[in-house]
């Protein structure tokens, strides 16, 4: 038998099994894999293929995240586990989220209290599960989050957001989340992402009504979702979740089966800003671009410089444990200390 048994899963007649991990919930027959390649039905039984399979690690800004009001300035230890269900055409890390199917080969396991030992040497002050989905190394991402939790490292989980409402309430150890919002239309997520919008929606608001501290990123593709009437639909809709919910707008450079397309303008990430602005969000940052201002974190009410940052890293933080604005006393929304 390969793997260990996976959570989240019912059997089937004959033999298939239903995966309910994530919102594709995929049905398995016998011998196959579900869409993330890496759970398959033996014999009528559900197992995860990557458990403990660590194969892409950092030692990253939280910044990089991107997540600007959780423990800013600090380092995250990054794990990141083979498969994804989404099959996004621009991916640029396509080589992990959608491993050849024949994986694993004789690559072994690394034991989750190595990992763990690993991330309080290097001074990290958080765990994050990032680089792939982590949704589909629920198991292992798990393993790792409770032992980091015993140690005092919070669990950042940056994701897609198409988790399942069982597995979205499971992650109740998790306290800091980045959602990837791809666009605002059915069409964009069928025809780019190969995933649906409205679970996405849903697990945004869920996750901060769980108590999750959540940020949303969106890479902004030219022609696919730079258009004004989905950004304004983006951006009523995360200010009606929260308008204090800090979202990044990203700058896209082509990649894989996008490549035909053209890298965003700042004429469009500047435009896309101030339609989150004009929506009633607080928080809107810019980028994989460089420019004055377009990471730093502001006051809403007195307009005072919070945290300054050039790209990752944070140049002046004046937030204080209590996440009060020292000017004028206006709280803001984060985690500004451990």
């Amino acid at each position: 038998m390969r793997g260990t048994v996976a959570e989240h899963w019912k059997p089937a007649r004959d033999g298939k099994v239903s995966c309910r991990l994530c919102a594709r919930k995929c049905l398995i027959g016998k011998g196959e894999r579900g869409f993330c390649r890496v759970r398959v039905n033996e014999g009528g039984e559900l197992r995860v293929l990557n458990r403990g399979f660590a194969e892409s690690l950092g030692l990253d800004p939280v910044e990089k995240k991107p997540l600007y009001h959780y423990l800013p300035g600090t380092l995250t230890f990054s794990v990141g586990a083979p498969g994804c269900n989404f099959d996004c055409l621009g991916c640029q890390n396509h080589t992990l989220s959608r491993p050849d199917p024949g994986w694993p080969g004789v690559a072994r396991p690394v034991p989750p209290e190595l990992l763990a030992e690993k991330a309080l040497e290097t001074g990290a002050r958080s765990f994050s599960f990032t680089y792939s989905e982590p949704t589909v190394f629920y198991e292992y991402a798990r393993d790792l989050g409770l032992l980091a939790l015993e140690a005092g490292l919070p669990s950042i989980w940056v994701t897609n957001g198409f988790m399942s409402p069982e597995t979205l309430k499971s992650l109740d150890w998790v306290k800091a989340m980045n959602v990837d919002l791809k666009g605002f239309t059915e069409d964009f997520y069928e025809s780019v992402t190969g995933g649906r919008l409205e679970p996405v929606k849903e697990n945004i608001r869920n996750s901060r009504e769980m108590g999750i501290h959540v940020e949303v990123t969106t890479l902004l593709i030219p022609e696919l979702n730079t258009g004004e009437r989905e950004l304004n639909g983006l951006t009523e809709f995360l200010a009606d979740v929260s308008p204090d919910m800090p979202w990044h707008v990203s700058l896209f450079r082509p990649m894989r089966e996008q490549r035909h397309l053209r890298t965003t303008s700042r004429e469009e990430l500047l435009f896309a800003r101030s339609v989150g602005k004009k929506n009633g969000l607080k928080h809107v940052y810019i980028g994989n671009i460089e420019g004055r201002g377009y990471g730093d974190t502001f006051c809403p009410k007195c307009g005072t410089l919070l945290v300054g940052r050039s790209g990752f890293f944070v140049r002046e933080n004046v937030m204080g444990k209590d996440g009060l604005c020292p000017e004028c006393a206006t709280p803001i929304p984060g985690v500004w200390g451990p």
